[in-house]
C-alpha cells in the first residue's frame, strides 16, 4: 500500500500561541494529497492519482465508507477529471508526487451521492494518553519521540481531525499524573485540560497484554459543566499493536465528529436568520461572508440587513438550525447572546421573522 501524506494546518500545542480570537481549528488544503512513488512512470502515476483522489475524498467527508459510492468510485477511477494540478518533489528522500484537485467538484459528487460534508472549522481535541514505553508508562507528550507521536500525527492528518498532545511542562506534571490518565479520573483531567484552548477532550490508555494491545478511549465536552462527566463516547477493544491501537482511537474520535459536524443535504431546504452584532466595517463583512459560505451546514447565504453594527443573514440549510448552532458554537471568535429585540432588529425584512428560526451571535 503506498505512503500518504494528508497536509493539515500546523497547530501548535503550546496553549499560550493560541490568541482569544482563534477558530478552533481550520483544516487547510482540503483539495490536495501527498503520495509516495518510486519512480514517474505512467502506470504509477496513475495509480498514484487514484490513492491521492481517495484521501481527498475521505477528507472532506470524514469517512472512509464514501469511497464505496458508485459516483465516487467512477471519479476516483477516473482522476484526471477532476486534477487540477500535479508535481513531484523530494521528501525526506523519497520522491513525492503532490496532487490537487477541483475542490468544487469533490464537493459536489458528495452532495450528489447524498453523502455528509465535513467543512474547514472542525473542533480541536486535547488527547491524554497513557502509554507504556520500556517498562516504564508515562502520558504521551507533544515532543515525545516515540512512535506512536508520529502515527497520532499521520492519522491525525489522514483522518482530518485536528488533535494536539499536553506539553507535559511543570504545570501539566503539578495537575495529573499517569494514573489519573490511566484510571480516567475524568475531573482531574478536565481541570488539567483547562489551560488548553480545545472543544474536546479525550482520555485514552494503551496496555501490552501478552501478544496484544488492549486500549480504551473516552472523549468529553470541555465546556461540559455540572455532575460528573459522562462521556460522549466510549471504545475499547484488543488489538495487534500500538499501530492499530492509534488508529483506532483516532477513527473513534472521527466517527462521533462526524456525526456531529457532517451534514448531508436532507432535501427540506430549511432557512434560518443569523444576526451578528459587534460588526464594524465591510472588511468584516467580507471575513463573516466567507467563513459562513465554507461552513458544511449552509446552502445558500445571503444578506437580509446591515444596520448600525449587526448584520443578518439569511441562511438555507442542508440540516437544520441545530446543525448550524454546532458548527458556531466550536468558533472562538462567536459568542451566543440572547435574543436581541427583533422588531427593532428584523423589521424591515421582506419576510416575517416569525416563519424561521433566528439565531443571535456576537462576532469578536
Amino acid at each position: 500500500m503506498q505512503k500518504i501524506f494528508l497536509q493539515i494546518i500546523v497547530i501548535s500545542t503550546l496553549f499560550g500561541i493560541y490568541s482569544p480570537k482563534t477558530i478552533s481549528a481550520e483544516i487547510g488544503l482540503l483539495d490536495e494529497a501527498d503520495v509516495v512513488v518510486s519512480s514517474r512512470a505512467r502506470t504509477e502515476r496513475q495509480a498514484a492519482l487514484k490513492t491521492a483522489l481517495s484521501s481527498v475524498f475521505v477528507k472532506n467527508s470524514g469517512l472512509p465508507s464514501v469511497l464505496e459510492h458508485p459516483l465516487v468510485k467512477a471519479q476516483i477511477n477516473k482522476p484526471e477529471v477532476l486534477l487540477t494540478q500535479y508535481g513531484y518533489r523530494e521528501i525526506d528522500d523519497e520522491l513525492t508526487l503532490k496532487a490537487n484537485f477541483d475542490h468544487k467538484r469533490i464537493i459536489s459528487t458528495l452532495r450528489q451521492a447524498d453523502l455528509p460534508v465535513w467543512g474547514r472549522q472542525r473542533p480541536l481535541t486535547l488527547l491524554w494518553l497513557s502509554i507504556e514505553d520500556e517498562g516504564e508508562r508515562s502520558i504521551l507528550s507533544d515532543a515525545s519521540e516515540l512512535d506512536t507521536r508520529a502515527q497520532i500525527d499521520l492519522d491525525s492528518s489522514n483522518k482530518g481531525i485536528p488533535v494536539i498532545l499536553p506539553v507535559m511542562d511543570l504545570d501539566d506534571v503539578m495537575k495529573i499524573s499517569v494514573s489519573d490518565v490511566r484510571g480516567m479520573f475524568t475531573d482531574v483531567v478536565a481541570d488539567a485540560s483547562t489551560r488548553y484552548r480545545a472543544d474536546y477532550f479525550a482520555v485514552a490508555d494503551m496496555d501490552k497484554v501478552g501478544g496484544f494491545v488492549r486500549f480504551q478511549v473516552s472523549l468529553f465536552d470541555k465546556d461540559s459543566q455540572g455532575g460528573i462527566m459522562q462521556p460522549l463516547i466510549h471504545h475499547q477493544a484488543e488489538v495487534l499493536d500500538y499501530q492499530e491501537a492509534t488508529d483506532q482511537i483516532l477513527s473513534t474520535l472521527a466517527e462521533y465528529f462526524v456525526s456531529q459536524y457532517a451534514f448531508a443535504d436532507s432535501g427540506n431546504s430549511a432557512e434560518t436568520l443569523l444576526s451578528l452584532t459587534g460588526v464594524q466595517s465591510m472588511a468584516q463583512l467580507v471575513e463573516i461572508e466567507s467563513y459562513l459560505n465554507q461552513l458544511s451546514a449552509i446552502k445558500a447565504v445571503s444578506l437580509s440587513q446591515f444596520k448600525a453594527n449587526t448584520v443578518t443573514y439569511k441562511l438555507e440549510l442542508f440540516g437544520d438550525a441545530d446543525d448550524l448552532q454546532k458548527l458556531l458554537n466550536i468558533n472562538k471568535r462567536l459568542t451566543e447572546i440572547p435574543q436581541l429585540d427583533t422588531n427593532d432588529e428584523l423589521a424591515d425584512m421582506k419576510f416575517a421573522p416569525e416563519q424561521v428560526t433566528t439565531l443571535f451571535y456576537q462576532w469578536h
